[in-house]
């Protein structure tokens, strides 16, 4: 095979052929409380390192993970200018106004009318390649989205996904319809405050679920129907309060009851008001917390290290994997293989390290933000359909560009040698994307869930901090909790003409007229909580990119559990947990 960059190549043979495990010390240890300190390089690690042809890290993988992690911003929208020539309008963007890059209306950044090129560099010897990536990077335009498909109606408060129709506050969504305050659905109808959903329909308060019909509050379930307050269960009918049950039909709190009975019990308890719910999903998490629970939630998988795997392989220290194999350090994986260091990738892709938001049947990608379709790539942000381009920022359809140049193969790969030869000599290839590089507020980022910092913490790291956006309340007439309808049979129209503050943050919100109508359909009193509130506590109930260790009650095994040993859960190796419950 022919050496396009031999001094690179050469300089990369070395490090690597010299290269054994180790001990290590993170760069960021004693910076923040999350920091492992040292960290081990194994013989695992190393075999990943050579197929993919990069030196070694200098970031203990929990603090690799908060590097990724800052760039996602999953739940928040914000109202700002957009900074496009001639262009003053408010624009929805995920990013809010204190961005340090400018931030670009979404159409008019993947439009004719914008010209990538017209920020290009041109690379000259002696330049400082991480300064010139970096002085590029402030000056080039964020788009108000991520990989927005533009296949979707009436979603244009969503971010991400396609083929998305009437989604409000989706983010993440592939072929949805009629969706509110979700992340991650796939395939569904009339859905809401959920997380991780596929192929359901009329459900609210779902996560990590699948197939579930007319239901409200399932965790962790699927094929389940006409159910209330579900902790993984499976094939379960018109069941109430009930956690770990398979093939059951019309048990209330795992007791069996009679087709009568149950129906009498529903009748009984509807309408649902505000503080029956509260009292009934008090008893179901304590419930829950007295019977024996799957820490990991891996299912059918061989040789699997790390949380929420699924049908994958020879994966480890992952968090949420499907159909993927030979992965490591890594979360998000659908369909993925032969990576490490990644956040969220799918479509078949592979031979990824240290990106983020990268997929689409995308090879050979490193060190690169927010890209689909791209092959043998690095230092590549918001971009589609490459092949062959480096430290290049929003091209769609592009090969051999550099700092949004166009050369000849030749040329690109000479250049390419010397930026790259350059970089791997003073230290700066092995971990590049620095809290600096995020567009998004730490605040405000998937890292804050998972590794919470303080303001004067996330600035020292390089990050930077956001205020929360502006209400659309106004001068509308604020309702507390206690002066709310107590059921949705009490709640008019006239509800839609005022605001309810957040009984926890205090912050105003409004409900609008397809959410009421939900709310009636599924019988379910009007929300306390902020919407933002409200799916950032399905995403704290199973953090991306955070997983515990701890030891299985039943057999002592060491094991990585989905939930925090602190919440006096009990749990167990997924072995136990099947002899136990099936």
């Amino acid at each position: 095979m022919e050496v396009k960059t031999p001094k690179t190549d050469a300089l990369i043979n070395e490090i690597l052929e010299n290269l054994v495990p180790h001990e290590r010390t993170c760069k960021w240890k004693g910076e923040h409380s999350y920091c492992e300190g040292k960290f081990e390089i194994t013989e695992e690690d190393i075999t990943f390192l050579k197929m993919l042809r990069v030196p070694t890290p200098n970031y203990c993988p929990t603090c690799r993970r908060m590097r990724r992690l800052v760039h996602m911003n999953m739940i928040r929208l914000f109202k700002i200018p957009c900074k496009a020539p001639n262009h003053n309008e408010s624009m929805i963007s995920i990013l809010p106004e204190e961005c340090p890059f400018p931030v670009y209306d979404y159409l008019y950044f993947i439009s004719d009318e914008f010209d990538p090129f017209s920020f290009g560099v041109k690379y000259e010897e002696g330049m400082d390649p991480m300064e010139t990536l970096f002085n590029l990077r402030k000056k080039f335009p964020m788009p108000s989205f991520l990989n927005r498909g533009l296949s979707s109606i009436n979603s244009d408060y969503s971010n991400g996904g396609k083929d998305n129709k009437n989604c409000y506050y989706a983010m993440a969504c592939y072929k949805a319809e009629d969706v509110w305050y979700s992340s991650m659905v796939n395939r569904s109808r009339s859905i809401m405050d959920s997380n991780d959903i596929e192929d359901s329909e009329l459900l609210y308060g779902g996560l990590s679920s699948d197939h579930i019909y007319k239901s409200s509050f399932i965790y962790f379930s699927n094929n389940c129907t006409d159910s209330f307050l579900l902790f993984d269960c499976k094939n379960c009918d018109s069941c109430f309060g009930c956690i770990n049950l398979r093939n059951k039909k019309y048990c209330v709190w795992n007791e069996q009851l009679s087709k009568e009975d149950y129906e009498t019990f529903i009748e009984s308890i509807n309408p649902i008001s505000i503080k029956s719910l509260a009292l009934y999903k008090e008893k179901f998490w304590n419930v829950v917390a007295s019977l024996p629970m799957n820490a990991s939630h891996n299912v059918g998988s061989e040789n699997a290290v790390g949380v929420h795997i699924m049908r994958s392989r020879n994966v480890f220290d992952i968090g949420d994997s499907d159909n993927s194999e030979h992965i490591r350090h890594a979360d998000g994986a659908m369909s993925h293989k032969d990576s490490m260091d990644f956040l969220f990738s799918g479509g078949n892709s592979s031979k990824l390290y240290g990106t983020i938001n990268i997929g689409s049947q995308s090879s050979g990608v490193r060190f690169s933000v927010s890209s689909k379709f791209c092959v043998d790539c690095e230092f590549v942000f918001n971009s589609k359909n490459l092949t062959n381009c480096f430290m290049c920022f929003g091209l769609q359809d592009k090969s051999y560009c550099i700092l949004n140049v166009q050369y000849q193969p030749e040329e690109y790969f000479e250049i390419v040698d010397k930026i790259k030869f350059e970089m791997i000599k003073k230290g700066e290839y092995e971990d590049p994307l620095g809290l600096e590089f995020s567009a998004q507020a730490y605040n405000f980022s998937m890292a804050q869930i998972a590794y919470p910092l303080n303001n004067a913490e996330i600035i020292k790291l390089g990050g930077y901090v956001a205020k929360e956006s502006e209400t659309n309340v106004g001068d509308t007439e604020k309702l507390t909790v206690n002066e709310l309808p107590e059921t949705i049979t009490e709640a008019t129209d006239e509800i839609l003409k005022k605001a309810i503050c957040c009984e926890v943050t205090g912050r105003p919100f409004r409900i609008v007229s397809s959410e009421l109508e939900f709310y009636r359909r599924m019988k379910l009193p009007l929300p306390t909580l902020h919407p933002s509130y409200r799916m950032e506590t399905l995403f704290q109930l199973i953090h991306i990119g955070k997983k515990y260790e701890t030891t299985c009650v039943k057999c002592g095994k060491a094991i990585n559990s989905i939930f925090d040993p602190r919440s006096n859960f009990i749990l167990y190796c997924e072995k136990c947990y099947q002899q136990e419950v099936y």
